[in-house]
């Protein structure tokens, strides 16, 4: 039987290979071999180790999603990973220490069921005693961790969801001011009820994303239907952040098999679905990256996208020849106004691969924020071959706005099923590092080298009060940096807590924060290669 199945495999990835025209190319399978000018950008530098822990889904029968996280544990300033387990696995928690990662015993108290995945995961200090606690989506609900200065107690929240839906990914944001935490809930449908991957018009199909209202206690209403968010459509991911800089949190979702939904908040906490760009194609947006790219003081969005992998054939499903589609990466460029131009061909970002998460990240801290992108999907045949699959990528910003891929001179190659990258300093040499996470195997981490340019790490409270406050550094040279706290972007993870701003060859004069709610705070002084805490 074993001989017949990889016989099979075989043919399918022979008929891939020539339906994806990689015979004869070194470009893998995208189209355009993008000619980018590296002149006056620095290629980061990398060094590879694994992480000690077999992720064991399979894809076949769960959702192929897993959680990551880089959370500081115990609060000495340097984060923990924290990686979703399989059915019939614990999770798995791991410290950085002489060069490597080391599993913590019992995964520091995190208590996970049996039998269930550990799909997406976002941290959040809860309560406010400094201490970073951990949400996470599993198959049976949302679990709270609650960290109680190194080690963990567990419990189930009490939130009501769609009985045919799986919880993925979390957003979170205090939407009534009242200090608590709210909860945005990216539902797919459950996996036994999947009738197909490429199901765009059918009615009624789908998981029910959810808004959830916390009581006070820990505990949530169900206020969907009041907000405005009602919809039953398969979603991956969502972020809350203001995208017109009028003091409330807006919502920007990805819908599998669909389009990118931005939500804008009216203040009231009532939303409603405005057009970009994709509202009049369809494709399948997935991950979430978020940052002023282009540094006007407003936050941009890149999707993750099909891409060139799959014959466009195979892509569209039940799509009707008058509905257009577009598989490729998407970039939008915050224009003001709650409105969006797609960028990504003008930053040669648009012709790539097959993609989930992504994560902005200034990787050789000149200023600009460079693009990690996770790849290969375990549900497709011809990446049943390691051989076959896809890289990853690593896109670093050049000095006129267009990215240039540099994964294999900078040492990152990930042939595993990434579904998202994380970026923390576990090494503590003031440069990101990155971590794939990966399904089905071995999480690989990707350790900085570091340069000659210099930081300034901001740190705020790991509070809900923080999320969407806006960072501005003024340098010594009369410009600044606007950098926005984000959490849960990727797909299914959230990277490190702290703010990471690139100086160059600079130094900081001034740190301010305006928060959503209105409050600012500031520092002076002159910064380099240090954290500043607020």
């Amino acid at each position: 039987m074993k001989i017949v199945k990889y016989l099979g495999y075989t043919v399918v990835a022979i008929v891939a290979l020539l339906a994806f025209g990689f015979i004869g190319k070194t470009t893998y399978d995208r189209q355009i071999d993008y000619d980018v000018d590296l002149a006056g950008t620095a290629v980061p530098k990398f060094t590879e180790t694994y992480i000690p822990f077999d992720q064991a889904s399979d894809g076949s029968k769960t959702l192929p999603f897993v959680a990551g996280a880089a959370i500081d544990v115990d609060g000495d300033g340097v984060n923990e990973l924290f990686l979703g387990g399989g059915r019939g696995q614990p999770d798995g928690l791991f410290r950085f220490d002489a060069g490597k990662f080391v599993a913590i015993a019992n995964a520091g108290g995190i208590i996970k069921p049996d039998g269930v995945l550990s799909h997406g995961s976002v941290v959040l200090d809860v309560n406010g005693d400094e201490k970073e606690d951990l949400i996470v989506a599993r198959e049976d609900g949302l679990w709270l961790h609650t960290n109680n200065g190194g080690t963990f107690s567990s419990a189930k929240i009490d939130a009501p969801l769609d009985d045919g839906t799986t919880p993925l990914s979390v957003a979170v944001a205090d939407l009534n001011s009242d200090g608590h935490f709210d909860m945005f809930v990216s539902g797919y449908i459950r996996n036994d009820l999947v009738e197909g991957q490429n199901i765009f018009n059918k009615e009624g199909y789908g998981g029910t994303s959810a808004l959830l209202i916390n009581r006070g206690d820990n505990t949530f209403d169900n206020k969907t239907e009041e907000a405005g968010l009602t919809y039953k459509h398969n979603t991956f991911q969502a972020v809350f952040i203001d995208v017109d800089l009028d003091s409330d949190l807006d919502l920007v979702v990805a819908h599998d098999t669909g389009q990118v939904r931005t939500w804008q908040n009216d203040g009231s906490g009532k939303f409603t679905n405005l057009d970009n760009p994709t509202s009049k194609y369809y494709s399948y947006p997935m991950g979430i990256a978020v940052a002023d790219y282009d540094q006007n003081g407003l936050a941009d969005f890149f999707f993750s996208n099909v891409g060139s992998t799959p014959p466009n054939i195979l892509l569209r499903g039940d799509l009707r020849d008058d509905q257009i589609n577009n598989w490729k990466w998407i970039l939008f460029k915050n224009t003001g106004g709650f409105k969006f131009k797609d960028v990504a061909n003008e930053t040669k970002l648009a012709d790539y691969e097959f993609s989930w998460g992504a994560v902005f990240s200034d990787l050789n801290l000149d200023g600009r924020d460079d693009l990690i992108v996770s790849e290969n999907y375990i549900g497709l045949p011809l990446h049943k071959f390691e051989a076959l699959r896809l890289p990853g990528r690593v896109l670093v910003q050049t000095p006129n706005g267009e990215f240039a891929a540099v994964g294999a001179e900078a040492g990152v190659i990930n042939r595993h099923y990434s579904v998202s990258p994380i970026t923390s300093d576990f090494n503590g040499d003031g440069y990101p590092d990155i971590v794939h996470v990966n399904l089905s195997g071995r999480s690989k981490a990707f350790l900085s080298k570091a340069g000659d340019n210099g930081y300034l790490k901001v740190k705020l409270p790991a509070t809900v009060g923080s999320i969407g406050a806006v960072v501005k550094v003024s340098l010594d040279d009369g410009g600044d940096v606007t950098k926005f706290y984000v959490s849960g972007e990727g797909l299914c993870s959230d990277s490190s807590r702290t703010i990471t701003v690139g100086l160059g060859a600079k130094k900081a004069t001034t740190v301010s924060v305006s928060y959503i709610n209105g409050s600012t705070d500031e520092k002076r002084g002159t910064f380099r290669n240090e954290v500043v805490t607020f």
